[in-house]
């Protein structure tokens, strides 16, 4: 087992989360940022309906295209959740390049962090990995 080290982010809405990927996997990662108060930015040409919607509503921005070199300037966290992996390996060498967090969707062990399994209600948040 790798070694591994259990951390809560604070304040996301501080700082920018780029999703990259508008199908189900993607809109499991936005619907999470979005509990968690966090600045999301998606980047997809195509996406679900609630991820459709929460752009629509202004929950937050919706790039609706594919992926490119220096989309991840202003980025503090990232996710690629695409269902392509040569993207998604693009996001991840970007992200790292840039010294960020990344979570990879299709291939856990490129990225340097995992989303845990969370229960959230109002006084509590538990997470299990």
């Amino acid at each position: 087992m790798p070694s591994l080290y259990p951390v809560t982010l604070t304040h996301l809405e501080k700082s920018l989360a780029v999703v990259v990927g508008g199908g189900v996997v993607g809109e499991r990662k936005v619907r999470s940022l979005l509990a968690a108060n966090a600045r999301v930015r998606l980047i997809a040409p195509t996406a679900t309906p609630d991820l459709t919607a929460w752009a629509e509503n202004g929950q937050m921005e919706w790039m609706q295209r594919e992926f490119q070199p220096g989309d991840l300037a202003e980025a503090g966290i990232v996710f690629a959740a695409t269902n392509v992996r040569a993207v998604n390996r693009a996001v991840t060498d970007e992200a790292e390049g840039r010294g960020l967090l990344v979570n990879v969707a299709d291939a856990p062990a490129e990225g340097n962090f995992h989303a845990p399994a969370v229960h959230r209600t109002e006084e509590s948040l538990i997470a299990i990995s």
